[in-house]
């Protein structure tokens, strides 16, 4: 028996005596059903072809009809809606600073990563490092190899959350490449790792640095969409 991570209820795991027979570890839930149920899942068959947004068609979202008239074609897959039982979560993950929450989602999320590939989280800046103390991205990414290509091009970045959705649009280029990872991500496939799809403002400069930089291909997963 274990803990709820977010409302701390107990857990109670279902002990069979085929399962007591099986050997098998008992595997913790980091949240109890309730608390569980407030998060929807993403229907990967009812999307955005583009950015991963569900929709009721599967065509392109707005958004996106506006990158593609820039000439970019960025493909994004999310797994949660970010309703309001996410934003709360990302409330009190990154705002308040509970760096335990991480493993709310952890295990889930790593589950959609294709480990075969590069994996590149988006970076903080120094100044919400020292603020927060963690990178909320790296945090769901405990069990995957990563790769910390890149790094912000400013001494203090523009927090995007604080951004409205056409200041978010018209944002300028914040990424650089760390020139010690040139060689290890170029010719390689790469995967963008952030926690929320907004606009793709931050996916779409990150994936354009790192093409930029030699990769040979980018894609992105976040959390939610």
């Amino acid at each position: 028996m274990n803990n709820c991570i977010l409302c701390g209820q107990k857990i109670a795991f279902p002990i069979s005596i085929a399962f007591l027979l099986s050997f098998k570890p008992i595997k913790h839930k980091p949240m109890c059903d309730k608390c569980e149920n407030q998060f929807e899942k993403i229907n990967p068959e009812r999307i955005c072809q583009q950015c991963g947004r569900e929709m009721e068609t599967t065509s392109f979202c707005g958004d996106c009809v506006k990158w593609q008239s820039l000439g970019n074609s960025f493909i994004n897959r999310a797994v949660y809606k970010y309703n309001d039982a996410m934003k709360e979560y990302m409330h009190r993950y990154k705002f308040t600073g509970d760096y335990n929450l991480r493993k709310s989602f952890a295990a889930e999320f790593c589950s959609h990563i294709d480990t075969k590939k590069i994996i590149v989280p988006i970076p903080v800046s120094e100044e919400t490092m020292v603020e927060r103390g963690f990178n909320q991205v790296i945090g769901l990414l405990e069990t995957i190899e990563i790769v910390e290509a890149l790094y912000i091009n400013q001494e203090s970045k523009t927090r995007q959350s604080s951004l409205n959705r056409k200041q978010r649009l018209k944002a300028s280029q914040v990424f650089k490449i760390n020139d010690n990872m040139k060689d290890v991500i170029k010719d390689k496939e790469i995967i963008i790792v952030d926690d929320i799809y907004t606009t793709g403002t931050t996916m779409h400069h990150a994936a354009h640095v790192l093409l930029e930089n030699g990769a040979k291909s980018v894609r992105g997963l976040t959390l939610c969409r």
